[in-house]
């Protein structure tokens, strides 16, 4: 990629310039280092915590959907998970970075609300809106993937490249 060849360049040119102001003696930027790090910064992203909240639920349909957005060092996934019933509730079966794909992978279920156990639920399908906010440290993951499971294994909602 031409833009990798030039900050490559560029990288080279700062290190002779600044040879003998620095102690470490390193090599130059490789080409390949991921474009959603600092430039010039050897350090990886590294998935610091997720939060996670859920918002309103009403009676609706069978809606699966998420958006994912940035903020400074923060992947931000909105979305909605229908639940079978009154008593379901959204949680996060997991937020996941692999490093050697570069990818989040944050995975919604549904489970019954905590009390509800020997409650009557409305047999109606609700949404159920939840937020999730994964923070990084070190850069942003390339790709977001989110996918909702119903209890019969997870499936795809939505896919971001960042």
């Amino acid at each position: 990629m031409n833009r990798r060849t030039l900050l490559s360049g560029l990288t080279a040119t700062g290190a002779v310039l600044l040879a003998g102001c620095s102690s470490s003696g390193g090599d130059d930027e490789d080409p390949g280092t991921d474009e959603t790090t600092e430039p010039g910064s050897s350090q990886s992203p590294t998935l610091l915590d997720t939060e996670f909240v859920v918002g309103d639920r009403t009676s609706g349909s069978e809606r699966d959907e998420a958006t994912v957005r940035v903020e400074e060092s923060r992947v931000v996934v909105e979305g909605v998970i229908w639940g079978s019933d009154g008593c379901k509730t959204a949680t996060l079966l997991g937020s996941d970075y692999d490093l050697a794909s570069n990818t989040l992978t944050v995975t919604v279920g549904t489970t019954d609300r905590e009390g509800t156990e020997d409650q009557a639920c409305t047999e109606a399908i609700v949404e159920i809106e939840y937020t999730a906010t994964v923070r990084f440290e070190g850069g942003l993951p390339g790709r977001v993937v989110v996918e909702h499971d119903h209890g019969a294994g997870s499936e795809q909602v939505s896919e971001a490249e960042l």
